[in-house]
């Protein structure tokens, strides 16, 4: 089921208040015994363009985010189809999942101490990125100390703007920040001319140039990297069951990679004698039920949805061009690395 109306989130609250009355047994159930009763994972999504977060031309959701929103369906439900996938913005994400509208957030929503003592909750990183800056070509304008004193257009209620904030005061740029409210709102004034750079994470500038500039060769991006921002799905803390299978079924992805197990061949591992694999595909050991998923709730995530590499070439390298760098597991120079699965 696809919904992408960002009213639908407003209307789960108006449920949620009326049915006070039977709060005690909503207490008593947690995140993943609702999931199961209701059938579908309710995943709050930020429309990034089509590498990250969009609609496609078949008005489905497509993309490196919504993949994920997928594997956590694949790992409760076995279904990785069995995804309600609802707007959020940058202003309403973190209140949508506070108010239960949502079962989580898959977007690009940084782990931040504050934001980890806010009562959120950050299982796993799934993308490494850092802000950069989107210009015109033709702008004269090639590194970060050219734009001094010019205006940069950011989002607000996001680290954007405290990463151009803490640059512009270090490097003493002068630099007339102009905040909008939405990621599209600061891209359209971009386009405009109203500003003569804008500012978010670097993956987000490349999706949103492809998706929304009227001629993307127009617009390059400049060299500096401000703020390095780790990226993960986005829990509430007070539901340490649910936070658990939402990092493990992130690391199912990428051990399955280190391990060479991929939606095309991970049946025929589960004849396997390696102890590593027979514990990840639930052959051995009984992770999946303390989980409280089927034994074999891994073997639907990569069947169903892939490894992690598979996710980041079929959405960041075929739609945008961008190679893994520190994206790359750990023993190829990049960052990502899964604790064993025992």
């Amino acid at each position: 089921m696809l919904r992408g109306n960002r009213w639908i989130w407003a209307l789960a609250v108006v449920g949620l208040i009326l049915g006070l009355t039977a709060a005690p047994d909503r207490a008593a159930a947690g995140t993943l015994d609702e999931i199961k009763a209701r059938g579908v994972v309710r995943c709050g999504v930020n429309e990034y363009g089509p590498a990250l977060t969009a609609m496609n031309e078949n008005g489905q959701w497509a993309g490196f985010y919504t993949d994920f929103c997928r594997a956590f369906a694949a790992a409760t439900l076995g279904n990785a189809r069995a995804v309600d996938f609802i707007s959020v913005s940058s202003v309403d994400r973190f209140d949508a999942l506070r108010q239960k509208a949502v079962d989580l957030l898959s977007e690009a929503s940084t782990w931040t101490l504050e934001r980890d003592l806010g009562g959120l909750a950050f299982p796993a990183t799934v993308l490494m990125d850092g802000q950069g800056f989107l210009v015109q070509r033709n702008s004269g304008i090639g590194g970060l100390d050219q734009l001094k004193g010019r205006r940069v257009c950011v989002v607000n209620h996001a680290t954007s703007v405290g990463g151009l904030k803490r640059v512009d005061k270090a490097r003493n740029l002068g630099l007339k920040i102009q905040e909008y409210s939405s990621i599209q709102g600061s891209f359209a004034a971009f386009f405009d001319r109203q500003c003569e750079a804008v500012s978010t994470d670097g993956i987000i500038l490349a999706s949103l140039r492809q998706q929304l500039a009227p001629n993307p060769a127009e617009y390059v991006f400049l060299p500096e990297r401000v703020t390095r921002e780790p990226l993960s799905p986005v829990v509430l803390k007070d539901d340490r069951q649910w936070e658990d299978v939402v990092r493990w079924t992130v690391l199912a992805t990428i051990a399955a990679e280190e391990l060479g197990i991929t939606s095309v061949n991970v049946r025929g591992h589960l004849n396997s004698s390696d102890p590593e694999v027979r514990r990840l595909l639930g052959l051995e050991g009984d992770t999946g039920a303390r989980l409280g998923l089927e034994k074999d709730w891994a073997v639907r995530v990569i069947e169903q949805v892939g490894n992690y590499g598979e996710i980041y070439a079929r959405n960041l390298t075929k739609v945008l061009g961008i190679e893994r760098g520190q994206n790359a597991l750990s023993g190829n120079g990049g960052v990502l690395w899964s604790p064993p699965f025992r």
